[in-house]
């Protein structure tokens, strides 16, 4: 598949079948933490990059194999609102599926500041834009943005989305120890999300794999940030482990297409591909010694990552 993956389990959205629409990193941003782990030139120029007619193919022979699916989600390896005529993606989404499940979409918020594009996401039901930092100083430490990005004008896009949007938005915020962890800066968060007026409020850690290390603040130091920053929000937790897995046959394509896109444990391939853990470490290790995927761990937890 070229433009569906999953549908995977994800800490937020249960069973989530992602949506790539751009080429791999084609981001506006280039975040200290990202998981692709790849230096690339950040872009804000908008386009077309999918073939439809093959999109809306693929997306119904994925239908045909009943999956199960809690959300639709718009996320995938480079940043969604970069693909133009996002609303009428969305509809044919919701349209093929005969609206049997919501459509999220996953963004850094950096386009929100145009209005055909807050038009374009009106046919989505979540949306959950990135907000990293409470100043510009601090932003351009983090997602290290596309030159013309303003930080300003971003808080001002998600402020006039929420004025804008009917459907649920939940606001992420990753935090980075030493960067916007302080409790200084939770004080300031607080202030821009009582102007946003998100439903939810997630603070997330940068617990995958990334080209930077050391990225996870102190979990007392996050427990306080949430007490300051208050009510409805959550520290987003791990994806429940499920103990009853079928047997299933393990296909190459679908490990490595998983790992492009994302990092993952031992667990989160076992709930995707829904074969127990014995036995996909055991094709996980055959894999590695033919040099396909590598192993590196992150808070002693292990990953196994695309062997690019």
């Amino acid at each position: 598949m070229e433009y569906f993956y999953g549908p995977v389990p994800s800490r937020r959205l249960g069973f989530s079948l992602g949506v790539d629409l751009t080429p791999k990193k084609s981001c506006s941003f280039n975040c200290i933490y990202c998981q692709l782990q790849i230096v690339a030139e950040p872009r804000m120029k908008r386009s077309f990059f999918i073939d439809f007619a093959k999109f809306k193919d693929e997306f119904r022979a994925v239908l045909s194999k009943n999956p199960k699916i809690d959300y639709i989600t718009l996320s995938g390896s480079g940043e969604p609102t970069l693909h133009k005529d996002l609303g009428k993606i969305i509809k044919a989404l919701k349209e093929i599926s005969d609206y049997q499940y919501p459509v999220a979409v996953i963004t850094n918020a950096s386009l929100l500041q145009r209005k055909k594009v807050r038009d374009e996401l009106k046919e989505a039901d979540l949306i959950i834009p990135s907000l990293d930092a409470p100043t510009a100083e601090i932003f351009k430490k983090i997602n290290r943005p596309h030159p013309k990005i303003n930080f300003y004008k971003i808080k001002k896009g998600c402020i006039k989305l929420r004025r804008e949007f009917k459907g649920k938005i939940w606001l992420e915020i990753m935090l980075i120890k030493g960067v916007n962890d302080s409790l200084d800066s939770a004080h300031k968060f607080r202030k821009v999300i009582k102007r946003i007026k998100p439903d939810r409020v997630q603070l997330n850690l940068p617990v995958r794999p990334s080209a930077e290390e050391n990225l996870v603040p102190d979990l007392k130091q996050v427990e306080k940030i949430t007490e300051i920053i208050g009510q409805d929000v959550e520290v987003v937790a791990a994806f429940p482990k499920n103990k009853k897995l079928k047997q299933a046959k393990i296909r190459e394509e679908e490990v490595l297409s998983y790992l492009r896109r994302r990092p993952a444990t031992i667990d989160d391939l076992s709930s995707f591909l829904g074969i127990n853990i014995s036995e996909l470490l055991k094709y996980l290790t055959q894999l590695k010694d033919k040099k396909k995927v590598k192993v590196k761990s992150e808070e002693g937890i292990k990953y196994f990552l695309i062997n690019d």
